[in-house]
């Protein structure tokens, strides 16, 4: 088995066309028919069922994408402890996160860690929680950053920092009127002000009326938001569904519905405008940001230095100010 055949094998596998996995190879998509048929005959045996849509692997190719995944991960671990030796001159480094935790919570660490250690190539999955999960598992990704609680038997987690969920409305919306004394704004948000403590936690049912958007069912947001609203005593008017925290923003700050919003998103979105936001008193709408990984796999000294900083980064407790950064 070579890593040529691995690395084909297994996108191919993730992918589940040959044209998507083509496009990730560089590579035609006849060429890499021809290659996996040329594989299949040496192997006497069918890899890929190309008779269903998507294709899906046979018997045969589940036993080869076991035992590839295993190899993968000997070689690079391998390739880890030996870029240790180098005192960080080298060495790559997989992170996993979701798309909007990627573009608010990973700039300025990604920037600070390349700094330090040049030598090091840095890979970002974007993807739901569920999926890097399967990822950190698979050892498609040294770590990864997530909400909610984790498998404690397959992952060891690290606490990050606490992150706190808002009620956003649409700035123009009636159900704001009345509603002043329980309103804070995004400036009370970032800079945790005063008034932001001083201003108690909003009834969610004064909103049983609103039109809401929620992120999809798979999400880990959706029966959050769910929650909120059950227990406040009614079941939401869910208008519309979104795959991403940042477009559920923008609808509500156009008018279209109310959403929950997280506060890394306020704090590092670098938005303009923004809905009005409430306080909730429900108490999942605290929730752990928390770093994984795999238990019983070589973490690298790569990996151990980022989360390092990544905790020296938080602990500043805002990113506004690069300069105390030393």
């Amino acid at each position: 088995m070579t890593s040529q055949q691995i690395e084909y094998v297994l996108t191919l596998a993730e992918e589940k066309s040959f044209s998507k996995a083509a496009g990730r190879l560089y590579v035609t998509q006849p060429s890499l028919s021809q290659f996996i048929k040329n594989l299949e005959n040496e192997l006497h045996t069918q890899i890929f069922d190309r008779s269903t849509s998507p294709i899906r692997l046979t018997s045969a190719g589940e036993a080869f994408v076991s035992a590839a995944r295993k190899i993968k991960a000997i070689e690079e671990e391998l390739n880890q402890q030996i870029a240790d030796l180098t005192n960080l001159k080298t060495g790559e480094l997989r992170i996993g996160t979701s798309p909007f935790r990627a573009s608010c919570l990973l700039p300025k660490s990604i920037a600070k860690f390349q700094e330090l250690y040049p030598g090091v190539t840095i890979h970002i999955l974007e993807d739901m929680t569920h999926k890097l999960e399967e990822a950190a598992m698979e050892g498609r990704i040294d770590l990864f950053m997530g909400t909610g609680s984790f498998d404690k038997t397959i992952f060891h987690t690290e606490e990050l920092v606490e992150e706190q969920l808002y009620l956003a409305v649409p700035p123009d919306s009636q159900l704001n009127s009345g509603m002043e004394a329980y309103q804070v704004s995004d400036q009370d948000i970032k800079l945790d002000t005063a008034k932001l403590h001083k201003t108690p936690a909003v009834d969610l049912s004064a909103f049983q009326s609103a039109q809401f958007i929620f992120l999809r069912q798979n999400q880990k947001l959706y029966t959050t938001s769910s929650e909120f609203c059950l227990s406040a005593g009614f079941n939401p008017i869910v208008v519309l569904f979104s795959e991403r925290i940042e477009t559920a923003f923008s609808w509500a700050l156009a008018g279209i519905g109310s959403t929950f919003i997280p506060d890394f998103l306020i704090k590092f979105g670098n938005y303009e405008k923004h809905p009005i936001y409430y306080k909730l008193s429900h108490p999942n709408a605290t929730r752990s940001l928390s770093i994984a990984y795999r238990k019983n796999r070589y973490l690298s000294r790569v990996a151990i230095e980022y989360i390092a900083l990544l905790k020296q980064l938080i602990g500043y407790g805002t990113w506004f100010y690069p300069q105390y950064i030393q």
